[in-house]
């Protein structure tokens, strides 16, 4: 499929095109390619409508809007996220999160709760006296 598409760009993003066209050693169209590939591969899909955009470091909802997980609340998903299709221990997502402070297993639920209302029940799967899984 070979559809011809005319974009009108402004100086400055000709000169930022241009610019990474030189740095990814591209022509042009294949530097735009690149970048578009590069956004679409930039998502993961998390289920229900939500995503991460590994670029921003933040997860969106099904509406494109930013869910607003506080740096705490995004340490633990990352975490959890990191580890896809295994159980992450409870002290790992502490030490993730709370680096050298001593938490109390409430307050690693309650985040895991809060993240959980800002998205959905089943994004964090818990693992009883185990730990937490992605649960997309």
């Amino acid at each position: 499929m070979s559809d011809n598409i005319t974009i009108d760009l402004t100086k400055d993003m000709q000169k930022f095109l241009t610019s990474k066209s030189k740095e990814y050693k591209l022509s042009i169209e294949d530097t735009l390619k690149e970048i578009i590939s590069q956004q679409i591969n930039s998502r993961i899909d998390l289920g229900k409508g939500f995503y991460y955009d590994k670029v921003l470091k933040k997860v969106f909802d099904r509406k494109n809007n930013d869910t607003g997980l506080t740096k705490t609340q995004m340490n633990i998903f990352y975490t959890i996220l990191e580890t896809r299709g295994n159980i992450v221990e409870v002290e790992t997502i502490k030490k993730n999160a709370w680096k050298d402070k001593n938490t109390s297993i409430f307050t690693l639920r309650n985040m895991i709760k809060q993240i959980r209302d800002k998205t959905y029940y089943g994004l964090i799967k818990s693992h009883s006296s185990r730990g937490y899984s992605a649960g997309f």
